[in-house]
């Protein structure tokens, strides 16, 4: 139904509680959301976004109205409850750029890397090189391939399948065992991915201590460390081009899958 400027701002101060519920929702979910969270956007630009989208929710008639108790502390747990809803349904999207960290510490361990690590603009940590590598990578494939288009998707459709304030969040023990098996999922997925770089370099440091065997006089530490990195360099780039398969192919249907179940672990009986 259309409706005019003056009618939209009518309904919305008639359900300014609904707005602000749907506003937590979505401030909750860009906060942890990658690629928009961190120093990458302004914190203004962030807040005027997340208004914009939560009014385009409220008269999308994607909102299910909230039912809680018609007090201040029930508003202030409605509002709570939504915003750890929308932290929840992000935290799945942020594991896939942990995993990648996960995967440069292991690399850069094996590589002789351990120690150095650079600053990330974006998230106002040290990371490891390796790390902060692959996460602009995998930055690069989620925005190119419409990925981050599709998770905007799958999080505006919560709002019709987890009503305001109906969030089961504590004692919830189907959830928190689907974010465990999920943590479990992508900690192999993390070894998986840097498998190749581990092998090679463990295959590395036996011929080299064959070596030092065979030949005393070899200085194994002047030797080696040129070696792994260079060995370790080649195969980040000889496997490159099946991580986006591996993206595209694995990494994305699984999130969504994890997004679907997630939300529906907290819908009560869910």
């Amino acid at each position: 139904m259309n409706q005019t400027a003056s009618e939209l701002l009518i309904h919305l101060y008639l359900n300014v509680d609904v707005f602000f519920a749907v506003f937590a929702r979505i401030m909750g979910f860009f906060i942890i959301l990658p690629v928009l969270s961190g120093n990458s956007i302004p914190i203004p630009a962030r807040l005027i976004l997340s208004v914009a989208l939560a009014v385009l929710a409220f008269v999308g008639n994607v909102v299910v109205l909230p039912a809680y108790e018609p007090t201040i502390l029930g508003f202030g747990l409605m509002v709570a409850s939504e915003f750890f809803v929308g932290l929840i349904i992000g935290l799945i999207v942020m594991m896939i750029f942990s995993i990648f960290h996960f995967v440069g510490q292991l690399v850069d361990f094996q590589m002789g890397f351990g120690m150095v690590n650079v600053f990330d603009p974006f998230t106002q940590q040290q990371t490891p090189i390796t790390g902060n590598f692959y996460f602009l990578i995998v930055s690069l494939f989620f925005v190119t391939t419409g990925a981050l288009r599709q998770v905007m998707g799958a999080f505006f459709q919560s709002f019709g399948e987890i009503p305001l304030g109906q969030g089961q969040l504590f004692g919830n023990w189907i959830l928190a065992n689907q974010i465990v098996a999920i943590i479990v999922y992508y900690f192999t997925l993390g070894l998986r991915i840097a498998l190749p770089v581990i092998g090679t370099i463990i295959i590395v440091d036996v011929v080299l201590g064959i070596l030092v065997k065979a030949v005393p006089q070899m200085n194994v530490f002047v030797v080696g460390l040129p070696i792994k990195v260079m060995l370790g360099l080649i195969i980040i780039f000889l496997t490159l081009p099946f991580l986006t398969a591996v993206f595209e192919m694995e990494i994305m249907p699984n999130v969504f899958d994890n997004i679907r179940a997630v939300m529906r672990g907290l819908v009560p009986g869910g």
